[in-house]
C-alpha cells in the first residue's frame, strides 16, 4: 500500500463521523491507498476502509454523505 495525502480532509472528516457510530474506533494517524484504490485508515487504534468517493464527496459537499454511507465505513473497524 502506498502512503498518501489526497482527499485528507474527507478521509479525516469521516472517520469523524464513523467514531459517532461506533466510539470504539481511534483517531487518524495516516491513510493509504489500497489495492481496491480505495483508502485504508490506520488508526490510533486499529483501522477502517473508505471508498475514494466517500472522501471526495466529504470534501466538495459534507451533506452528500449520508449516514448509510458513514455506517459502512464504520463497519470495516478492525482493532489492531
Amino acid at each position: 500500500m502506498e502512503k498518501s495525502n489526497e482527499y485528507r480532509r474527507g478521509v479525516m472528516g469521516v472517520t469523524s463521523l464513523a467514531r459517532t457510530m461506533n466510539p470504539e474506533i481511534g483517531s487518524y494517524q495516516e491513510h493509504f491507498i489500497n489495492e481496491s484504490f480505495g483508502f485504508s485508515v490506520r488508526l490510533s487504534n486499529g483501522a477502517i476502509n473508505m471508498s475514494r468517493e466517500v472522501a471526495q464527496d466529504y470534501e466538495a459537499q459534507r451533506s452528500s454523505v449520508t449516514s448509510d454511507r458513514v455506517e459502512k465505513v464504520a463497519n470495516t473497524y478492525r482493532k489492531i
